[in-house]
């Protein structure tokens, strides 16, 4: 990763689809290195010292991807119990003089370490579980399936898009469009790929705006 000078960052934003009154996106912003200033040379490393930082737990991420697939293996320690924590009888200073004394985290740890990339991207789950963890004891929870289960979502669409290139104004449309044939824009989260001809984009400016609906007052 590129870190001119250490002074490299990264945010991690958690924006909610569905937010609570009142609620805010929450963005967490980490340094591109470690605490004795070593640099992180993986997006799996920045994301752990995140964890650490952020949330007080020892995590291990192994990432791997190729071009038509990304997979990763997170494994965390659980933190100190519950109920002492809700009783107050675990301070921050004693929750922190735990990290990274665990021996069976650190055992887990390096096992998870060793996984080859190949492995991550073309075995399934139970194989992994067992190649890695034979000698651990295993419990298994199934995923929640469907809309109330984990799924890549992004929420770009066309529809955005038209506002972000009418948002631009006119002359810097008719700029674009003297150069190329069409107006093209590239979702860097997803890869979708959106295009604007030159039709399409008058008519971004020349529809009539949205009226937003009307219903009760929320105060």
């Amino acid at each position: 990763m590129v870190n001119v000078n250490n002074e490299g960052r990264c945010a991690i934003t958690l924006d909610p689809l569905e937010r609570l009154p009142g609620q805010q996106p929450y963005q967490g912003v980490v340094p591109l290195f470690g605490d004795h200033k070593e640099k992180l040379e993986k997006l799996s490393e920045v994301l752990e010292h995140y964890m650490l930082q952020s949330e007080q737990l020892d995590t291990t991420l192994v990432l791997a991807a190729n071009s038509k697939v990304a997979a990763g293996l997170l494994i965390q320690r659980l933190p100190l119990e519950g109920v002492g924590n809700l009783a107050g009888r675990y301070d921050s200073v004693e929750r922190e003089s735990a990290l990274g004394k665990d021996e069976d985290y650190n055992r887990i740890s390096i096992l998870s370490k060793s996984l080859k990339p190949e492995e991550l991207l073309g075995l399934d789950v139970e194989t992994v579980l067992h190649r890695l963890f034979w000698e651990e004891p295993l419990l298994r929870f199934e995923p929640l399936l469907g809309d109330a289960g984990p799924r890549f979502q992004c929420s770009c669409s066309r529809e955005r898009v038209g506002r972000m290139i009418k948002s631009l104004g006119v002359a810097e449309a008719e700029s674009i469009l003297s150069e190329r044939e069409n107006i093209e824009v590239a979702c860097e989260f997803c890869g979708a790929q959106y295009q604007f001809d030159p039709v399409d984009a008058a008519s971004l400016f020349t529809q009539p705006e949205a009226t937003p609906p009307t219903g009760p007052a929320l105060h």
